[in-house]
């Protein structure tokens, strides 16, 4: 379950970090380099996840369009190390792919760190697929047709002033279509913080955004 928006501005050492690691993957995962030059972030979101150290990132709207492949499974790279200087240690870093494109990345370890972006050590790493509990979970509160219109992979809980939302769909700069446990929905922004329904059906709000 996520809780509310913290950082928004990607930082230079994520993206330097994010392609250092991809260029020591097989030649397979370099389309993720290719995602990142395309300049597909649009920032990031921090302090939204259960898991620890874990760094969303929000898309930019018009070039995600160009990558993403819903039909693919959710899975994350991990078994990475990365020194860091602070501690003198390794941390453990991976990175989250949804649907064909980088979703986030967690570093495990330390809270803070310095990270060497060189001392990188991808040479134990794997893939693990991602289930998606929170889809079942909503699966259960819309009809067969509607459920249709979703991807899997942007389906996650949101805690927003003590209120449990489901994120639906993403816009831009982190902004979202969400929807409550009694199957209203919303659109929640960033910058300035809002919650705001929406009194239309998922297939109008669909067609809108």
């Amino acid at each position: 379950m996520l809780s509310l928006f913290k950082r928004s501005k990607i930082e230079d050492w994520e993206i330097l970090l994010l392609k250092n690691t991809i260029k020591q993957l097989p030649e397979e995962f370099h389309i993720f380099i290719e995602q990142i030059n395309a300049q597909v972030f649009s920032g990031v979101l921090t302090g939204m996840s259960d898991l620890p150290g874990y760094v969303a990132f929000s898309y930019n709207s018009k070039v995600i369009s160009l990558f993403e492949k819903k039909e693919e499974k959710n899975y994350k790279i991990t078994g990475i190390k990365v020194y860091d200087s602070r501690s003198k240690s390794n941390l453990k870093y991976s990175i989250y792919i949804s649907s064909g494109v980088i979703n986030g990345y967690s570093i495990e370890g330390a809270d803070k760190y310095s990270l060497d972006l060189v001392k990188i050590d991808v040479s134990r790493f794997k893939l693990v697929l991602i289930s998606n509990n929170d889809f079942k979970e909503i699966s259960q509160l819309l009809d067969s047709l509607e459920v249709k219109l979703l991807n899997p992979a942007d389906i996650y809980t949101v805690l927003l002033n003590d209120k449990v939302y489901y994120h639906l769909i993403d816009l831009e700069d982190g902004d979202f279509i969400g929807m409550d446990t009694g199957k209203m929905f919303y659109k929640i922004t960033h910058d300035p913080f809002e919650i705001i329904q929406i009194h239309k059906s998922l297939n109008q709000i669909l067609e809108t955004f």
